[in-house]
């Protein structure tokens, strides 16, 4: 059974016939969209992600690497409330100029520390800040208890230099727990 009208321009056709398809209704896999076919392929239904961002698997290097150098930094302001409470802590992927660094020899830093400078007439000064570099540190372990020990001693090691003491009396289990 077939209705078809035309007024004028316009032209309305209507077909209850299962067998009979519109050439202009059909779709065309290759006229969809790329994300149209990327995201419903082979019409099973949109992607999700293969685990639920709560779950542990779901956390990226960089942020498992953020989750330590938080911790460690949390620590470490126990254990120096005062002297830490306006300290900012930076996670860095690489130091600025490491393909210098490495060409002259030099070993890749860690990490780094800023000391806090006071405002001044027109300046607003800035908190102390200590850096921590992600790749030096993880091409320097075997595995994720490694980074965590290396993480946790580089912020020790960090924070002794911009207090100005000694890292075994920063953090009071520094290098115990290994047997130095």
């Amino acid at each position: 059974m077939q209705f078809k009208a035309n007024d004028g321009e316009q032209s309305l056709r209507i077909s209850l016939d299962p067998q009979e398809s519109d050439p202009a209704r059909e779709e065309n896999p290759a006229a969809r969209s790329f994300v149209a076919r990327r995201r419903d392929r082979h019409g099973r239904g949109l992607r999700g992600p293969v685990l639920d961002a709560g779950l542990p698997g779901s956390r990226t290097r960089g942020q498992k690497f953020d989750d330590l150098v938080v911790d460690s930094a949390d620590r470490l302001r126990t254990l120096w409330p005062e002297a830490l409470a306006t300290v900012e802590y930076l996670v860095e992927e690489v130091p600025e100029r490491l393909e210098a660094l490495l060409a002259s020899g030099a070993q890749a830093p860690l990490g780094k520390y800023v000391p806090a400078r006071p405002a001044t007439a027109g300046n607003l000064g800035e908190p102390a800040s200590i850096a921590i570099y992600r790749h030096p540190v993880e091409a320097l372990c075997d595995n994720a208890g490694q980074v965590r020990e290396l993480v946790h001693e580089v912020l020790v090691e960090q924070v002794a230099g911009l207090l100005n003491i000694d890292p075994d009396s920063v953090d009071p289990l520094f290098r115990h727990h290994r047997g130095h």
